[in-house]
């Protein structure tokens, strides 16, 4: 298929997991030389290999975040030469097709990986009489929920992509692949889903686990993303609904709300990867400003960003930290930007420890743990659907759930409006809310994509620049909807003959 497949051996995919004995959660080695006859023979095994499957969805999180959220209106350029012009593309919403940013390299690697495990790690079984069906059947929904994951994440970057089911077992094999259709993709993660959510484990007893391993609240939370990607909007409330009995009287008091970021995995918590001071550091790890150095890629856009017209989401003078909880949004916003010496504004939710003040956590950002779904966005994802099924008052009443949590006063009814005008206030409110989380790319591409709403994306883009790009540039870069998906990468196009360049990107 690509250039990863026409260079890894089972040898070493081997999954480059078994690392016997290991079981410390994301801290998986890869041993050399090991060749197939030596895997799959006991329980540990496989497990010690489905641990490295999160090691391999860790390698994959850096392009998730590029992927997903940089192109919003939240991020600017951060202090540092880290700054390229491969992320001011992002930015600037002109994207070559020799950006690096673009390689999905490692997300064919992890489902190189995972494809493997599927296949094999049945036959331990008859090589361990201690190794039960039970747990072998929690273990596979686990692989299988985290190759529906990456392949979410593709499609909704790339839109056509290969799919690739088998692992890379011998130089016999052909695995140049043609990408398939997005229904396609969509259909082939929702059978994914399907198998996961049979047998996947409902908890752990282990907080680490019971936040970061895929259980079955976590495919549910995932299945609802798809089912609202796909415009399914009464399956999509209905998922969410389920996941209601775990969470809705289990949220975090205002006072408490920072406790979700640091020290992470919170009563709202449903997926999100764990790091620490020791074993492998963050993918936000030197991503985002801080105030002792200008290392990082990204600061937040202040300048730009709105919350109702003439207000910035901030003062442009903070005389001290201890911000009232009354100030806009700030009781929850604070915890992502803070003004820094300069212009620039850290995103503070994954650098302290807490709210108000500025309180480092140990190493900063190395040990933030990566949220993939907390239970504050399946509420957005309820009120979403709720308004593309018309029904706003319904809407404003999730909304309204999210905002006493932080403080807020409850919208009056009516008040977030509708049709463009709902979605323009959603996609603000998620902002505020889920900003630099990874997915506001996608949240905006998701409603600009239905009828009646392109321009939602394409306003927010052009208005909220960070880079102070003319409007009429930006808005004329984004008016082709194919724009709004990433291009192949070159290097990908160029070693697989099935593979061409979208027909937008074939100038760039």
């Amino acid at each position: 298929m690509m250039k990863i497949f026409n260079k890894i051996k089972y040898a070493s995919i081997g999954l480059l997991l078994i690392a016997s004995g290991c079981s410390k959660f994301l801290d998986v080695q890869a041993p050399d030389n090991l060749v197939k006859d030596q895997f799959w023979q006991n329980r540990e095994q496989v497990h010690s290999s489905l641990i490295g499957l999160y090691t391999s969805l860790n390698s994959c999180v850096r392009n998730f975040q590029v992927w997903g959220d940089s192109r919003s209106s939240l991020y600017a350029p951060g202090l540092a030469a880290n700054f390229t012009s491969s992320y001011s593309q992002f930015l600037s919403q002109d994207i070559y097709t020799d950006n690096p940013l673009l390689s999905w390299e490692n997300q064919y690697k992890a489902i190189g990986w995972i494809n493997a495990f599927i296949k094999n790690a049945p036959s331990a079984l008859k090589n361990d009489p201690t190794f039960k069906e039970e747990e072998l059947n929690s273990m596979m929904s686990e692989a299988h929920a985290l190759r529906a994951l990456i392949y979410f994440y593709l499609v909704r970057s790339f839109k056509e992509v290969p799919i690739v089911k088998e692992p890379y077992e011998s130089d016999a094999q052909n695995l140049t692949t043609a990408p398939s259709s997005e229904e396609e993709v969509l259909n082939f993660i929702e059978d994914d889903l399907a198998l996961a959510l049979k047998n996947a484990p409902k908890t752990f007893s282990d907080v680490k686990e019971k936040y970061g391993r895929i259980t079955k609240n976590a495919v549910t939370a995932l299945l609802a993303d798809v089912k609202l990607w796909r415009n399914d909007y009464t399956a999509c409330i209905n998922l969410c609904k389920t996941l209601d009995a775990t969470y809705a009287n289990n949220m975090v008091n205002p006072k408490d709300w920072y406790t979700i970021f640091y020290p992470g995995n919170s009563t709202e918590s449903i997926f999100e990867l764990q790091y620490g001071l020791q074993g492998p550091s963050s993918p936000l790890y030197n991503w985002f400003s801080k105030e002792d150095g200008a290392t990082a890629i990204y600061s937040a856009n202040a300048t730009n960003i709105k919350v109702n017209a003439g207000d910035l989401l901030y003062p442009s003078s903070t005389p001290n930290l201890n911000f009232s909880a009354d100030t806009i949004r700030l009781k929850n916003y604070s915890a992502f930007s803070l003004p820094t010496a300069g212009s620039s504004t850290e995103i503070y939710k994954f650098l302290g420890q807490a709210p108000y003040q500025r309180a480092y956590r140990r190493q900063n950002d190395r040990t933030a743990n990566y949220i993939f779904y907390r239970y504050r966005e399946i509420l957005f994802m309820k009120a979403e659907a709720y308004g593309m099924l018309h029904q706003y008052d319904e809407a404003e009443k999730v909304i309204n759930i999210i905002r006493q949590h932080c403080d807020l006063p409850a919208l009056a009814p009516g008040e977030g409006g509708e049709g463009v005008t709902f979605f323009n206030r959603l996609l603000m409110e998620r902002e505020f809310e889920l900003g630099f989380e990874g997915k506001e790319w996608f949240a905006a591409v998701r409603v600009s994509r239905r009828a009646d709403y392109n321009s939602v994306l394409i306003e927010k883009a052009a208005i909220n620049n960070s880079l102070q790009l003319p409007y009429q540039v930006i808005r004329a870069r984004l008016l082709n909807a194919e724009s709004w998906f990433l291009p192949y990468y070159k290097t990908e196009v160029d070693n697989n003959p099935f593979l061409s360049q979208k027909s937008y990107y074939k100038n760039k």
